[in-house]
């Protein structure tokens, strides 16, 4: 399914820049040679396939495709929330990693301005949702968005949960060993001898089949457990992507301990999911056992950095640098829905703990209205962190990591 934005509603120069919302999967695979061609480089986040395996059954896609000339001048993935298999014509777009905006650095901003006009040209679409980074060409063209189309604009800094995080890695191993603190050293050196003396084994290489069988048999031993749609969803997400590497730790007996999966860039390795049988060993602290393992490979690989998707919890949190992000929304100024709003903002306080953090992202309170600098931002303060619904990109990468 398309919709096309009507050519009067377009930016600067209606004529020059058309904008299609595409719906259909089918469309939206086939944007593998624009993208190709607007970032050679690309980063496997925005490629079609990527998008698409990452998509949440409570989701439908909003895929902004700008047009110039005859040609494709941007692309960036939207989506459109559900509840209950109801639109709630809410749309997110995630940019965290700085690359919202598939398009060359010259037509990012009428790209960015573009998509936002047709997503709200869209029927019954009341908000934009977007994570991105606070001093991207991404913030810059949002700044001006309020000057070119009538709209409610506030942003915050984006929730901690929702931050992804980087590890520079030095060039062996005891180097990064001897940068840990002295507790946290003890660990990684105490629990990696403690599991090889009881004849367990780290597999530095997974298949495909070995990988749905230990995140099928994982799935309930976690101390989070996550939904089978969850699970075959992170599944599919890393094997969309173009260099993915899988390890593991087995038990002697051949059970899967531990499961950790995610793709490699050159010099970069990112960790998208680690699922760990924590209820029956939660003494073995695996999840530290297989980090040590996977950064002493990363850094026989020759891989300088590990970004960990959506953060790490300890001990690694103490050592990662969180990368930036501002949580920004963009609302249509109607009456009924800033009534909404407001109803929703003016009462949290009193009944905050029964509003789901769904509500609370849909509604946007505790937001900064100031203007977002268009000469670049650091991340604003916010009177309260907001979670993003899940689906939104919350991995299971850290979720049942052991604080040591």
């Amino acid at each position: 399914m398309m919709h096309r934005e009507p050519s009067a509603a377009t930016l600067d120069n209606p004529r020059h820049h058309p904008t299609t919302i595409l719906s259909s999967r089918s469309q939206i695979a086939r944007l593998d040679e624009p993208v190709d061609r607007l970032m050679p480089q690309r980063d496997v986040t925005v490629t079609p396939s990527f998008f698409l395996a990452s998509l949440a059954d409570n989701w439908l896609p909003r895929v902004a495709v700008v047009h110039r000339d005859n040609a494709t001048a941007g692309v960036i993935y939207g989506k459109e929330r559900t509840i209950a298999g109801f639109r709630t014509g809410l749309i997110y777009a995630d940019g965290r990693l700085g690359n919202l905006a598939v398009a060359k650095p010259i037509d990012c901003k009428d790209v960015m301005r573009a998509a936002v006009r047709a997503w709200f040209e869209l029927p019954r679409v009341r908000g934009v949702r977007l994570l991105i980074s606070p001093t991207g060409q991404e913030a810059r063209a949002l700044a001006t968005v309020r000057s070119t189309m009538p709209i409610d604009l506030t942003h915050s800094a984006a929730a901690p949960t929702e931050l992804h995080s980087r590890l520079l890695l030095p060039v062996t191993y005891e180097h990064f060993l001897n940068s840990l603190g002295k507790k946290t050293r003890r660990n990684f050196r105490y629990y990696r001898r403690r599991f090889e003396a009881a004849g367990h084994t780290y597999f530095e290489h997974l298949s495909y089949e070995e990988f749905d069988r230990a995140a099928t048999d994982l799935r309930t031993k976690c101390h989070l457990s996550s939904s089978v749609s969850e699970i075959r969803r992170a599944v599919r997400t890393v094997k969309s992507a173009d260099d993915t590497w899988i390890a593991g730790l087995k038990h002697a007996n051949g059970e899967w301990l531990s499961v950790s999966a995610g793709w490699s860039a050159p010099g970069r390795a990112t960790m998208f999911l680690q699922l760990n049988n924590d209820k029956q060993f939660g003494d073995a602290s695996l999840s530290v056992v297989l980090r040590a393992f996977l950064i002493e490979t990363f850094i026989r690989r020759g891989i300088s950095e590990l970004v960990f998707w959506s953060g790490s919890a300890p001990p690694l949190s103490r050592y990662v640098q969180p990368i930036p992000a501002i949580a920004v929304h963009l609302d249509a100024p109607t009456i009924g829905w800033r009534f909404i709003r407001g109803v929703i903002g003016s009462t949290e306080p009193l009944i905050g703990r029964w509003i789901t953090p769904d509500v609370r992202w849909m509604i946007g309170t505790g937001r900064s209205s100031e203007p977002l600098d268009a000469g670049g931002t650091e991340s604003p303060s916010a009177t309260s962190q907001q979670h993003p619904p899940a689906g939104i990109g919350r991995s299971h990468t850290d979720a049942n990591e052991r604080s040591e």
